[in-house]
């Protein structure tokens, strides 16, 4: 396992400087192809979870370690994947791959193989944040009296969300989004308003930071502020809320001295690619998906 993690860890950081190799899953099933090695891991959610609103019910994921040709490897592990399948493929299910984003030969093999990036972990420096104003409007913390238009928002995010990822609009979902909320803004989750005449037109919920250790994870070492949900109601679109409130956000972030910040965002919503890119984000990671695909 030494040579081709040095050879992975190689790779990445040609493909971006703040790319770092990630912990394989502990406890998931070896895969190898030749010189090519992956781990196996297959997770459940209840179809009633919170959790499930944000991906099908049963999640087969490959992490693959491929050897020199990344492109190959990948491929050859894909179709050793394929070829250890048994019985019907599960119907709320899919086979997950995450890789670089910026690797766009993997990118071929995959597309190749019946998958399509569903989600990209966006990655924004540190910088200065410039000042953004749309008359009419005023930014603001929630408060639990406001959980009826927050889901309200979330409910639109959600249902627009579910054509172009892995999210689900399943039976409950509005009753999940509020004691989610309730709970989050007991416990001191950063959600704020967009507001105009007393009527919230938009929201973005961003978390505390959060300390990335040496090799722990897929973003560099250090502190780091998170964006979560950003909605804009469809009547107040096209007017600069989503950016007054992105530009909000960064700068409450900003203040505790984050590295950076990082979001999650669907590549295939027209809208989240351009909005988020002309906020200084790009991917770093794209998680590849084939839907419905048995373990």
């Amino acid at each position: 396992m030494a040579a081709p993690r040095r050879i992975w860890h190689t790779r990445f950081a040609a493909l971006d400087p703040l790319l770092r190799p990630v912990p394989l899953p502990a406890g998931g099933v070896p895969l190898r192809s030749g010189p090519d090695f992956g781990v196996l891991t297959r997770t459940v959610v209840a179809p009633a979870s919170w959790r499930a609103l944000w991906g099908p019910s049963v999640t087969y994921r490959l992490s693959p370690v491929p050897g020199e040709d990344a492109a190959a490897g990948v491929g050859a592990l894909l179709d050793a994947w394929d070829a250890r399948r048994a019985g019907d493929p599960e119907h709320d299910s899919a086979r997950v791959v995450t890789w670089p984003s910026r690797d766009l030969a993997v990118a071929e093999v995959l597309l190749s193989r019946g998958f399509a990036p569903e989600v990209a972990l966006a990655v924004r420096p540190a910088a200065p944040v410039p000042g953004h104003r749309v008359p009419g409007i005023a930014v603001r913390a929630a408060r639990e009296a406001d959980v009826e238009e927050i889901v309200a928002l979330r409910l639109t995010e959600l249902e627009y969300a579910a054509l172009v990822g892995p999210s689900v609009r399943r039976p409950g979902a509005a009753a999940l989004l509020a004691a989610e909320t309730r709970r989050g803004l007991r416990f001191g989750a950063r959600i704020l308003l967009a507001d105009r005449d007393g009527v919230a037109a938009g929201l973005v919920a961003f978390g505390g930071t959060s300390r990335v250790a040496p090799g722990d994870g897929t973003l560099p070492e250090g502190r780091w502020g998170h964006l979560g949900t950003l909605a804009v109601s469809p009547a107040a679109r096209g007017r600069g809320i989503g950016r007054v409130l992105a530009a909000t956000a960064h700068r409450e972030l900003g203040l505790s001295g984050v590295r950076g910040t990082f979001l999650y965002y669907h590549p295939a919503n027209p809208l989240s690619t351009v909005f988020w890119h002309r906020q200084g984000y790009r991917p770093l990671w794209t998680t590849w998906a084939r839907r419905r695909g048995g373990g």
